[in-house]
């Protein structure tokens, strides 16, 4: 079956409203290739249609991904994504090696076209939105206990600890070979780009790494969280806080994690917007000693591992790239750069330095 005839099958699960009148393909650069988008325009309203790699996530992974979300949407919360309903009253179609989710069409905002008032409103709106969410989902029922230590951190340590006895090593050899014999102008750009990241975060990794070694071993409140919880993932209104999107990383973990993702890449290296912001969340949900130190350990090590990750996949892994996934990796790596770059502005919730 060609695609146009596959998606046509899936959407057929839904309600006649539901299905497609028009269907457009959307850039694949934001998700790098995890997940497949549409915009489907029907007779009722504008939907978006996800199409998930095979056994990416898992069937319960998936099922309980949408618990939350359902979780969330019965205690109030408007504004996450919450997948339609198939005829069967699914939440998902499984069809071609694949799951398909149909879910609430968001409309990103453009950051481009903020001023600072209209940044400082939304970064307070988004993280009290964050914060509602929390507490809507903090009763959903666990299989393990209510408090532990954070797996995040556990998995942040064991990958730390990787960099640091061998990977620092290979990627280094590699990043100075690529920019001594480039194959392309393109490569020694992104070579030269890699080693300016290694030599910001080199001083900082034994620190990084007692650090982290603490902070996975304090236990704290668990419950479900978003797990990649990030600024460009908002969308916004002249009220606030309309859209959120992007759960496809919901995990149980401490909301620490969520608060320094989206802290952190909102406020970027403004010390002012981040104290507004995690004051406006503690005006809704109070943070424990614990759980501020952890805040302030993933605004960190989120920053060094994302940007690692991404030299991995261009320079370890090599992986293939269409030219706007690699623009994509190219623009949150100098992002990740100019934050460490910046992180002088910031001033006493910072521990690393």
């Amino acid at each position: 079956m060609i695609m146009g005839q596959i998606i046509e099958h899936v959407l057929s699960a839904y309600p006649k409203d539901f299905r497609s009148e028009d269907l457009f393909p959307l850039d694949p650069s934001s998700s790098l290739g995890l997940c497949q988008h549409w915009r489907v325009e029907s007779s009722k309203e504008l939907f978006c249609l996800r199409r998930w790699r095979a056994n990416k996530p898992s069937r319960e992974q998936l099922q309980f991904i949408q618990a939350v979300l359902w979780t969330a949407a019965y205690e109030g919360i408007e504004f996450v994504p919450l997948p339609l309903e198939t005829g069967q009253h699914k939440g998902y179609v499984e069809f071609d090696d694949s799951y398909w989710e149909l879910l609430p069409w968001f409309d990103s905002f453009d950051v481009g076209a903020e001023s600072f008032d209209q940044k400082r409103f939304r970064v307070i709106a988004a993280m009290m939105a964050l914060a509602q969410f929390h507490l809507a989902v903090s009763g959903f029922p666990l299989p393990g206990p209510p408090v532990s230590t954070s797996s995040h951190l556990q998995l942040q340590l064991a990958h730390w600890k990787s960099w640091v006895t061998k990977r620092f090593s290979q990627l280094n050899q590699v990043l100075l070979a690529s920019r001594s014999n480039p194959s392309t102008l393109e490569e020694a750009r992104l070579a030269k780009l890699g080693l300016t990241f290694l030599s910001q975060i080199l001083p900082l990794s034994e620190r990084c790494l007692f650090l982290l070694t603490h902070a996975s071993w304090l236990v704290v409140p668990v419950q479900p969280v978003i797990g990649n919880a990030l600024w460009r993932h908002i969308c916004f209104d002249d009220n606030g806080v309309y859209g959120m999107i992007d759960f496809k990383e919901v995990t149980v973990d401490n909301v620490s994690l969520d608060i320094a993702s989206l802290l952190g890449s909102a406020t970027v290296s403004n010390n002012m917007l981040w104290t507004l912001g995690l004051n406006a969340y503690q005006n809704i949900r109070s943070l424990s000693d614990d759980e501020l130190f952890m805040v302030q350990i993933f605004d960190q090590t989120l920053v060094l591992l994302e940007g690692l990750q991404y030299l991995s996949y261009l320079f370890l892994e090599k992986r293939s790239w269409t030219d706007l996934q690699q623009n994509e990796i190219i623009r949150r790596l100098e992002s990740c750069i100019f934050r460490l770059e910046n992180k002088e502005n910031k001033n006493d919730h910072k521990i690393i330095a």
